[in-house]
C-alpha cells in the first residue's frame, strides 16, 4: 500500500522548470554548432526559447543549447 502511494507521488511530481529565471534578462546562449548568441529572452516554451536582439527575433530549439549565461 505504501509503495503504491510513493509511485503515485513520483508520477505526479513535475520536472523543475527554470525558464522563469531567464525571461526578460540579457543572456549569452552557447549552441552546439553556431557558437554563442546574445540577446534578451522574451519568451519560452517547452521546446523553444525566443531571443530578441537588434529588434529581430530568433527562435532556438532547447536541445541544441549547451548553456545559458546571464550577461
Amino acid at each position: 500500500m505504501r509503495l503504491e502511494s510513493e509511485k503515485q507521488r513520483v508520477k505526479e511530481k513535475k520536472l523543475e522548470d527554470l525558464d522563469a529565471e531567464i525571461i526578460g534578462r540579457d543572456v549569452e546562449v552557447a549552441l552546439q554548432s553556431l557558437g554563442v548568441v546574445r540577446g534578451r529572452v522574451v519568451a519560452t516554451s517547452r521546446y523553444w526559447i525566443k531571443l530578441e536582439f537588434n529588434n529581430k527575433a530568433i527562435y532556438i530549439n532547447k536541445p541544441f543549447i549547451i548553456c545559458i549565461r546571464p550577461v
